[in-house]
Parts: structure tokens; sequence; C-alpha cells
């Protein structure tokens, strides 16, 4: 009995196994297309059975691009000489854009969107590249593979707008050098690739940076962050009317290897005698003097353990390096945001619902800017009803996959392009009747 009953499991396993394979290696391949695309790749990325589903062959059209570059290249050589050196300089500045960046290796563009629960809708966007085919800066800028996105862990609960991303600033420096010598005036001679990147690094130890040691210690993320307090209130100056809103503090987050960029900027700001250093807590801190601003303003670096910060106050810093305390991880709006996305990637933005509602306001305490009260209050109403937005993207050996969660109706769009046309031609009305308008002092009587 228990032989047979092993072989029925042993079958059902071998059967479930044989379906997997079919249904993911063969099916797929099917019913194939007569060019070797990479749809199936990028659409198995995507969310079917939603409201919007799409897939770009790409490599179709950046040959398309390729070939129309190198008929460009052919006719420059025929050119009035006068004309040829700056046909010459944007045509290699156009090369650098299209192969420089990476654009040339997208083989597929992808595109859904997907209800995940009423009101809730996941997007999906991915540019596929074939293996090896990742040579260009939009490939390398970010992160090689997904990892862990644990610097939301850093984010207090109050935070209505935040981004962290991956960010290989050597990568870009690197691809900046390559544009020097192409950024060089036309008959002039540019510097090449090495000396431009001797000339930056020479230009940072002038005044007193070791290039070679900062970029070491880089630790490869930057991201921002900007916390509204509900429980206080700033009035800021816009328009006919003071606009009257949460108060904000803001910071910028540099993930770093060692100490070395904090200790040069205490080093280099300790002869200004405007600033104040501490430690308290593994937090070390250069506070500034208040300056002026219609909200608290006090500007200070820190650093504790690997990230380091330039906030604009230091509550901030304290609330963000704070070992406890509420985190806008486990806020309810958050989870609700951030429902079935990614928990790795290269990085993730956060929009609170709170931040399309102050726009709201602002926009309707200013009413008189705008030549259309009614069409004004349709934008209005279409952006209170947003929830904000959460998203994560990922990089991977076949190219990158952004996936975004947000509130917006896609069946409110006919409805808001209405307002936004009625808008404009309200404003168009008004500039025709201005210029139709005399003169002031002219004197419209016609000579007897």
């Amino acid at each position: 009995m228990k032989k047979a009953l092993i072989l029925i499991l042993c079958g059902l396993l071998i059967g479930a196994a044989a379906a997997w394979a079919v249904m993911q290696f063969i099916v797929p391949r099917w019913h194939r297309s007569a060019l070797d695309n990479t749809y199936w790749q990028v659409t198995a990325k995507l969310d079917a059975g939603g409201e919007a589903f799409a897939y770009l062959h790409a490599e179709q059209v950046t040959r398309a691009v390729a070939d129309i570059m190198a008929g460009l290249d052919r006719n420059i050589a025929s050119l009035p000489e006068a004309q040829r050196a700056n046909a010459r300089k944007g045509l290699d500045m156009a090369g650098l854009l299209f192969k420089g960046y990476g654009l040339d290796e997208i083989s597929g563009l992808g595109f859904s969107s997907f209800a995940v629960r009423p009101g809730l809708h996941r997007v999906r966007m991915v540019l596929h590249h074939r293996p090896g085919l990742n040579k260009g800066l939009i490939w390398n800028i970010t992160g090689p593979e997904p990892r862990p996105l644990d610097e939301m862990q850093l984010l207090p609960a109050d935070t209505a707008l935040a981004f962290t991303s991956d960010y290989n600033i050597v990568k870009l420096i690197d691809w900046a050098s390559q544009a020097a010598p192409k950024m060089a005036a036309p008959g002039a001679q540019g510097p090449t690739p090495d000396q431009a990147m001797a000339m930056m690094k020479a230009g940072m130890q002038a005044i007193g940076i070791d290039a070679d040691r900062l970029f070491k210690s880089y630790g490869g993320r930057l991201g921002f962050l900007l916390t509204l307090d509900a429980e206080k209130r700033v009035s800021l100056p816009l328009g006919a009317k003071p606009l009257s809103l949460p108060e904000p503090a803001f910071a910028l987050l540099v993930r770093v290897n060692d100490n070395y960029l904090f200790d040069t900027l205490k080093g280099k700001l300790a002869a200004t005698g405007h600033n104040k250093a501490s430690e308290a807590g593994g937090v070390k801190k250069i506070a500034f003097p208040r300056l002026p601003a219609p909200f608290p303003l006090e500007p200070v670096i820190a650093q504790r353990g690997e990230w380091l910060l330039a906030a604009s106050r230091s509550s901030l810093v304290d609330a963000v390096f704070a070992a406890r305390g509420p985190r806008l991880a486990a806020s309810a709006a958050f989870k609700d945001m951030a429902y079935k996305l990614p928990r790795r990637g290269n990085g993730f933005g956060y929009v609170s619902p709170l931040l399309p509602r102050l726009v709201a306001q602002a926009l309707r305490e200013n009413t008189s800017a705008i030549a259309a009260p009614a069409a004004l209050e349709k934008v209005m109403k279409f952006i209170e009803r947003s929830k904000g937005l959460c998203q994560v993207w990922e990089n991977s050996d076949q190219g990158l996959v952004y996936t975004i969660n947000h509130g917006f109706e896609i069946s409110s769009l006919p409805e808001l392009i209405g307002a936004l046309m009625d808008i404009a031609g309200e404003k168009a009305k008004a500039a025709a009747a201005a210029a139709a308008a005399p003169a002031e002092g002219e004197n419209t009587d016609s000579d007897e």
C-alpha cells in the first residue's frame, strides 16, 4: 500500500513538473513571430488580464535610427565647410546620447495596467535588452541586481514625498568625460576623455578633495525625503492668498562607506566659524544658524553609520536616525499604496495622498489667476481623488522594470483633458483680446 502511494505521489510530481515545463517553454513558443523578437521575455514581466497590455519590438526602431544617423554621417561630407563642423558636433552628441546612453540596446518595450483591488492600479513598464547588450549608461547607472529596500525603514511616519535609488556617480562622470570632447567649440580641439577626467580630479584636488578617495567613500545610493508635520502649520506666500500647510522639513540622503565625506566637510566648514560640530549617540552633526524663511530652516549635516544627511533642521535628522519611533513603512497609508509591490529593487518612490490635496488647495485659493473657474474645479477634483503613488524599479540582466501603484482612474482622464482644453481655450481668448485692444493712450479716433 505504501509503495503504491509513493508511486502515485511520484507520478503526480512528475506530471506537475511536465505541465510546468509545457506552460513555461512549449506553449509560449508554439505561436511565434517570423521575426526574432523579445515578446515572451518582456511580457513575462507584465500583468496579463488587466485593463492595458502592450509590447513593442524596439530593435526595428533602433536599427532605423542607426541607419538614419549613418546616412546623416555620409551627408555631412557634402556640406559647405562652414557648416560641417557644427553638423558633425551635433551628430556626435546625438550618437553619444543614442549609443552611449544605451538606447540602441533596447530590444523591447512593455506596458501593462492591472487593478490589484478597487481604486488601486498597478502599472508595469519594461525596458528590455538582450543578454550581454547592456553597455549603455541606462543599464549601469543603477545597481546590477535587485536588493532589499532597507532604506524604507529610515523614513519617518510623516514622510510625504520620498525616493531613493542606486546611483553610480562614477559611471555618470565617465560618461560625461566621453561627452567632453564633443562639446568643444567648432574648430577647437576638445580634451580627450582621459584629459577631461584628469581635469575634473585636478579641480577637486585644488579645493582639497581627493576624487579617488571620495569615489571610494561613496556608497552608491542617493535619496530625498520631505516630511509634513500635521500638528504645526506655516503660511507660504503664494499668489493672492498665503497658502497654509503642514510644517515641512526635507533632507538629501547619501549612502557612504566611511567618514571621509563628513570629515572633509567638517574640516572645510570649520574655518568659517558659522557652524557647530557635535557627536552624541553615534550621530555626528554639523549644525548651522537659522536662515530667514517662512518655515524653520536650520541646516544640518549629519552621519550615522552608512547614511549621511543634509537636512533642513536637526529634528528631522533625529527622526530619521531614531532607533525607535513611528515609521512610514508601518503606516496604513503606505501599506495601502504599496500593496503587492515588489519588496526588492534598486530604488523606490512614494507620494503621500496628502500632497495632491495640498496642490488642489493651492489652486483653489488662487483661482483668480485662472480664466475658467468651472474647468479648474474639475481639475482640482481630479487631483483630490488621487491616492498618491508608490513605485519600485528593478535592474537585472534583462533590463529595467518599473512597477507603479496609483489611484488615478483612467475613466476620468477624458474629463481632465476636456477641462485642460477649456482652460487653454480661455487663455487663448484672453491673449487674443489683449492683443486686439488698443495700446494705453493710443488715439483711436481717425483724423477728418
